[in-house]
């Protein structure tokens, strides 16, 4: 018995989120407040800056649950006539979907988009880093430019974070409920953010296996398109409210 207990405490501490996964494959992410957005700075090779994470602002949010690791191809035959994807592999995740489709699947399987506000609190796991688990790049919790196998990697097979989500920095960007607006945070309300009224695109977040390591940031946000002009490493995550 104690060294059942004593096996359950050590876990909670590394691996809290998993305590509270359900038979669907989700974690339980439970209520909280963070800090969303930064302060950091920079500056792009198209002079493009990062004003879009910007102001930093206080968001509260009520429990979800959230998919532990992509939707992977194999999930997402099971539900869907079409795969576009370029590499195939039943473990890697989907890619080449619009944000329709992506929030059709989710539908499908009795979930739905995850607002961005819940993302980053999702994928922050209770840090105010550049990252999950610090300030510095680390190839053992991430897929990017600098340590990819030049294809799409399959899901899980980096560490997770603190709440046991696999792959919500690098592998494939993910996404999200909410319209992209470039100043939204500056009017943000702190209570369940839904995100801006009607815009022209959909956010996409969490970086791919494509960036290189200075667009890396757990902040990092932009506007989706799923044609191959930009941002096409697109996949998605689903979540699901509480009953």
């Amino acid at each position: 018995m104690k060294k059942s207990v004593l096996f359950i405490t050590l876990f909670s501490l590394f691996f809290p989120g998993l305590l509270f996964a359900n038979e669907e494959g989700m974690v339980l992410i439970k209520s909280g407040c963070f800090i969303m957005g930064t302060e950091y700075n920079a500056i792009y090779e198209d002079d493009d800056d990062n004003a879009r994470e910007k102001p930093p602002h206080k968001v509260c949010l009520n429990s979800f649950y959230l998919d532990i690791n992509e939707v992977t191809q194999k999930k997402w035959d099971a539900e869907m006539d079409f795969n576009r994807s370029v590499f195939h592999h039943p473990d890697q995740p989907i890619t080449h979907i619009d944000w329709h489709e992506a929030r059709d699947y989710c539908k499908k399987v009795g979930k739905r988009l995850p607002t961005e506000a819940e993302w980053e609190y999702a994928a922050r796991a209770g840090s105010q880093a550049r990252f999950p688990w610090g300030d510095e790049v680390d190839d053992d919790h991430l897929w990017y430019a600098g340590n990819s196998p030049r294809q799409v990697p399959q899901v899980g097979k980096k560490l997770p974070n603190a709440w046991g989500l696999h792959d919500m920095m690098g592998n494939v960007w993910e996404w999200v409920e909410d319209w992209f607006s470039l100043d939204y945070y500056e009017k943000s309300p702190m209570k369940n953010p839904k995100g801006p009224s009607r815009q022209s695109f959909r956010v996409i977040r969490g970086g791919s296996w494509m960036i290189d390591e200075k667009y890396l940031r757990v902040t990092a946000r932009h506007r989706g398109m799923s044609d191959p002009t930009e941002s096409y490493w697109v996949g998605v995550r689903c979540a699901k409210s509480l009953d």
